[in-house]
């Protein structure tokens, strides 16, 4: 019973930093302000003396470092910062013998203690500023603050209050000078190009420091000095000035630091650690609205892109991050665009905006979510640098939107269901502010008292995060690398320090979540979960699977030092292979490369390699078509033998024979030998075909997609323009003048990604540089993405596509040309907007599922903005097809005539007629409700019939038909960072290259979009809703949102088109491809997907009705 002890209170320890003097580095900093915390007197004010009172919960909480607002002599206008006495306690708050007593206290127990050093400005009350004004100009007392007869200097600066400030200049009239001031009007600034200014400073510093304090937080630090001509942010001699007041304060005082306010992105923020001679820590503020953007958006890209932006900084040197900028979510460092996305989804209330930020408790921003606080807490503790927590966080108070300015995020501490909270004695009234009194987050719901009663409450939740984070130096200084599984709803990092590895996984979604996660590197190391110290299996060189729940979140010490789960066996299920016994490598398949007397051998070898083990390996694969087929023989009618350094490869061409017919395939083949290729295996072994053996040599055959090695050499071989000779043709290896001029050592060294398996091809990425495509099953002719991909990259430049750089092709001696792979530039990515659009549905719908009654509808303001740009990116796709010289055949545009329109309108009409056809043959298969939907249709089949009629035959002056997509929804977009990316050209799989290619009107792909929203309306109901009475309710909702996004993505698609001098749009045409297209959908669905058919059976119902207003806005004209 006791043997497990001393490992288990080993991994508890805490880690003593109490004399390093790097103790900063591990630090979790609470943030108080003391007329907040707790009164003693009972003037309705906290004090000094409740502070110290107080010490002993802030030690049990877990932190070890108090940072204190500003407490100094002020007349308040600014909550503090607004000094009129540096050496001073504001008596409100008590007297200096009561800081002493609480710095003594603290330090017994072993908190640090910070306090503010606002040295940009001070208050117009400062004796300072009094004798400033009065004295003469040009006297040593007038030069303490800046001044000048006009207020046109400096006029490059930015005013950071614009909602009170009209000026960075105001006039005094005792002086009769303008004074300069960066904030308030009645906050001067100082001038630190006098000399005695920063000696005043040192003054301070020292007054404080002599009394114990540990560190400083400099407040509005990059606005020192000023100079005319620049932004006065930021400058040389303000930095001078920082590294002066580094110098002091490591000469005379050890063990202290300074922590610089600078609200800026991360490549200027790390100018003021300079070359660790100036701070020894700096917020990292556009950290934290992307946190709760992640958390939004269900997604990790906004943290993984601001940290890939942060540079590496001095060692010694620390990040500061925190959840909220003490009373605002900041929101300076954020682009317009994420600022509205932000507003829109945390700050609805316009109450709750104040300058550029919001002005809320991390509670009510997470809609007081356990989960979605836990979540935020978790990353806030485990991310780069020293957290900081807000008082009161820690019990999830609430705040009061209806308290001016930043008041109400300042209300009194909750200690007990009491009277005034706990807080003060105070009769009421006369408390500085009243605390939270409402039914969620009043304080007779959430204080201290009960918490500290009730185990599974969030203070004892925080508590307990806190005492594990002290057992690791790598939260704090660990060396952060992030890692990229497949599913973007996941946020994982490991943070490493010396053999110290922790490994932290969040869930930013609402629902449960698999993640596999690439630990190969830690192959060994047992994952020993730490708030529970649950041991789970270890690492091997597959990816690690874990199951996140909504909201959760793992952090895992990646342990070398315990034994494994006892339950847990080691070694992989064995596949029932077949062994095929080659007897001279791959020459061994093919009876015209071997020896007479072998000939025998081969067949027999052919003969089971083409009817036994590729029908048994291609059967179970995602991109094999028609699995519903058995598989008679897949014979080997082509191939080339690849030879490669000390490796050989064999690229096929497979003809797949089956009942129902036959199709061209493409696997490359790979072998890897046991003895010689041992670490190859670990990745190959996905995708193994068949074991082999040549004499006492075995090893595994497999897809050589599954080989890094063959990968690389792929393009590699595009960049050298390889030829390779086959049976009856040749394999060329094609490169654009931008991949020639890549060097092939830098090719090879880039990592490869695991293969990524759709329904037609298998993909790899190579180093975020390059991604690769092979096409499996492939035709004869060119294939239309390879040929449009070339067209947008060298021909139209094209920006929001993949540029291709390379290709491989088959060559036949007859002429025949097959498209066997394809080589892009990899793009970064949030996943297709198929996924981030049903995501961001399926989020909505659940939310207005659990909605009161006189709730508001649903905002989808920052998604429509999205959604207008996608349809400005696929107008702006339409210009350049429309742009194509005129002597380029296969782009070059060409009119549609009167009997194209009316060829539209016969085939449409056919294609109704056979639909309908096929719905009444299978209606009796339908479910209840399907079959209702299906009997409406057919009883309106004259209505759709009349809608297809409006094609009348009649169009737009000079309607022009072009290349388009061709099989355009989407999915077929990438979301890239607030953009997208078009990907996929190679039109609808189920029709000939030929029929890709024709030129035809470009609505068809804005038809196939607006019927991809309504399969995202329809998908997104089906997953949310749960009974009729939902359906009711998120129908609605769901409806709306399909109007509002077709406004908006029809609205870009118009107004870019307009612009670009394009056609505008043809209503008739476009609903017959809407109607075209649901067809296709419905009887895709009656072939594949019983269950969906209601999905296109509503839309052409829809569809069927009366025509759409034309005068909506946004909306076709």
């Amino acid at each position: 019973m006791n043997a497990p002890v001393p490992r288990l209170a080993l991994e508890t320890a805490e880690v003593d930093t109490s004399q390093d003097p790097n103790w900063y580095r591990d630090a979790v900093i609470y943030q108080l302000n003391v007329k907040a915390f707790y009164d003693t007197n009972g003037d309705g004010i906290g004090d000094f003396k409740g502070v110290t009172a107080k010490l002993d919960y802030v030690k049990d909480l877990g932190v070890n470092t108090i940072w204190l607002m500003p407490f100094y002599p002020s007349p308040l206008r600014d909550d503090g910062y607004d000094i009129a006495e540096y050496k001073d306690v504001n008596p409100q708050y008590g007297t200096l013998a009561d800081f002493r007593e609480m710095m003594d206290e603290a330090h017994k127990r072993g908190l640090r203690v910070i306090t503010e050093l606002v040295i940009n400005h001070t208050s117009n009350d400062h004796p300072w500023f009094q004798a400033a004004r009065r004295a003469p100009p040009g006297s040593p007392e007038r030069d303490f603050y800046v001044w000048s007869d006009t207020d046109q200097i400096y006029q490059g600066t930015r005013i950071i209050f614009t909602d009170t400030e009209t000026s960075n200049w105001t006039w005094d009239p005792v002086a009769k000078q303008f004074f300069w001031h960066r904030f308030f009007s009645h906050q001067p600034d100082l001038n630190f190009d006098n000399p005695a200014v920063l000696e005043a400073v040192f003054d301070v510093m020292r007054f404080w420091l002599d009394m114990g304090v540990d560190g400083f937080r400099l407040d509005a630090i990059p606005y020192l000095v000023e100079r005319d001509g620049t932004s006065n942010e930021n400058l040389p001699e303000t930095h001078a000035v920082i590294k002066k007041i580094r110098t002091m304060i490591d000469t005379e005082y050890q063990g202290r630091f300074l922590l610089a306010e600078a609200n800026m992105w991360p490549e200027d923020v790390r100018e003021y650690f300079g070359d660790g001679d100036e701070c020894h820590m700096a917020y990292h503020f556009p950290l934290m609205p992307r946190m709760y953007m992640a958390i939004a958006q269900e997604d990790r890209d906004p943290i993984v892109e601001i940290m890939q932006q942060t540079p590496d900084i001095p060692e010694g040197c620390q990040w500061a991050i925190f959840l909220r900028n003490h009373d605002e979510l900041t929101l300076e460092m954020v682009t317009s665009r994420e600022r509205d996305y932000m507003y829109t989804t945390y700050a609805s209330d316009l109450r709750a905006r104040i300058n550029l930020g919001i002005r809320r408790r991390l509670a009510p921003l997470m809609d007081n979510d356990k989960d979605r606080i836990k979540l935020m807490n978790g990353m806030l503790l485990s991310m780069p640098g020293s957290p900081i927590i807000y008082y009161g966080d820690e019990i999830g108070m609430g705040d009061n939107v209806f308290v001016g300015d930043r008041n109400g995020v300042r209300t009194p501490m909750q200690w007990e269901p009491e009277r005034n909270a706990g807080f003060s004695r105070a009769d009421p009234q006369r408390l500085y502010l009243q605390p939270i009194m409402d039914a969620m987050y009043g304080y007779e719901a959430v204080n201290v008292e009960a918490q500290m009663r009730d185990n599974s409450s969030l203070l004892h939740w925080t508590r307990r995060m806190l005492a594990v984070r002290k057992t690791s130096s790598a939260f704090g200084r660990g060396r952060k690398t992030f890692l990229k599984p497949g599913n973007r709803k996941v946020l994982a990092y490991l943070s490493e320090f010396g053999d110290d590895v922790i490994l932290t996984v969040f869930n930013l979604s609402r629902a449960a979540q698999p993640v596999e996660l690439e630990l190969g590197a830690y192959k060994g190391r047992v994952p020993v979960e730490m708030l529970g110290r649950t041991t789970f299996p270890p690492i091997g060189e597959l990816p690690y699977l874990l199951t996140m729940p909504s909201y959760g979140f793992f952090w895992f010490r990646l342990a070398t030092d315990v034994p494994l789960p006892t339950w847990h066996q080691e070694g992989r299920p064995l596949r029932d292979l077949s062994t095929l016994v080659l007897f001279d490598g791959w020459d061994s398949l093919f009876r015209e490369k071997v020896m007479p007397w072998r000939m025998a051998m081969a067949d027999r070898l052919r003969e089971q390699f083409e009817v036994q083990v590729l029908p048994q390996h291609l059967q179970g694969q995602r991109w094999y078509a028609a699995k519903a087929d058995a598989i008679e023989r897949a014979a080997l009618v082509e191939h080339a033998v690849w030879p490669h350094r000390d490796r050989q490869w064999v690229l096929p061409l497979l003809d797949v024979r089956g009942a129902a017919g036959g199709a061209r395939y493409f696997m490359p083949l790979a072998i890897v030998w046991e003895d010689v290729d041992d670490e190859r295996i670990g990745p190959f072994a996905a995708a193994v075909v068949a074991k082999v053996r040549q004499q006492a040599q075995v090893g595994l055959m497999g897809d050589a997609l599954f080989d890094p090695d063959f990968c690389r050499a792929v393009a590699v071989a595009m960049v050298q323009g390889l030829v390779l000779p086959a049976g009856q043709g040749e394999v060329r290896f094609t490169a654009s003048e931008e991949l020639r001029r890549v060097a092939p050592e830098d090719i090879e060294a880039l990592e490869v990604s695991r293969p990524t398996v759709a329904s037609s091809n298998t993909a790899v990425t190579l180093g975020d540089q390059l991604f690769l495509k092979c096409y499996r099953q492939v035709r004869d002719g060119l294939n239309p993405e390879l040929e449009i991909g070339r067209y947008l990259t060298d021909v139209a430049r094209f920006a929001n596509a993949v540029p291709v750089a390379g290709a491989i092709e088959y060559h036949g001696a007859d002429g025949s040309v097959l498209t066997l792979g394809l080589l892009q530039a990899y793009v970064p990515n949030q996943g297709d907007a198929w996924e981030y659009t049903l995501a961001y549905l399926e989020r909505v719908l659940a939310e207005w599922q659990v909605a009161p009654e006189d709730a508001p509808p649903p905002d989808h303001g920052a998604f429509m903005t999205l959604m207008r740009l996608l349809g400005q990116r696929t107008a702006e796709m339409h210009l350049a097809f429309a742009q194509a010289p005129a002597d380029d055949a296969a782009f070059a545009p060409e009119p549609l005539s009167a009997q194209d329109r009316s060829a539209l309108r016969t085939d449409t009409e056919g294609t109704v007629r056979s639909t309908l056809s096929l719905l009444r043959e299978r209606t009796a298969s339908l479910a209840e409700g399907a079959q209702a939907d299906a009997a409406q249709l057919l009883g309106r089949e004259a209505a759709l019939a009349a809608r297809i009629a409006a094609l009348d035959g009649e169009g737009p002056a000079d309607p022009r038909k072009t290349r388009f997509h061709g099989d355009y929804h989407l999915g077929q977009v990438l979301v890239a960072r607030n953009d997208f990316v078009i990907i996929d050209f190679e039109g609808e799989p189920a029709r000939p290259f030929e029929e890709r290619r024709a030129k035809g009107s470009p609505l068809r792909d804005v038809a196939g979009m607006l019927r991809s929203f309504n399969y995202a309306r329809w998908s997104a109901l089906r997953r949310v809703a749960q009974n009729a009475e939902d359906l009711a309710k998120l129908g609605a909702a769901a409806s709306h949102w399909e109007d509002q996004v077709r406004v908006a993505f029809l609205g870009g698609y118009l107004e870019t088109l307009a612009r670009g001098g394009g056609e505008g749009i043809d209503e008739a045409l476009l609903a017959l491809f809407e109607i075209d297209k649901a067809l296709y959908e419905l009887r895709y669905e009656l072939n594949n997907r019983i269950d969906w058919v209601q999905v296109p059976l509503q839309g052409l119902l829809a569809l069927a009705g009366p025509a759409p207003s034309a005068t909506r806005e946004g909306g076709p004209q």
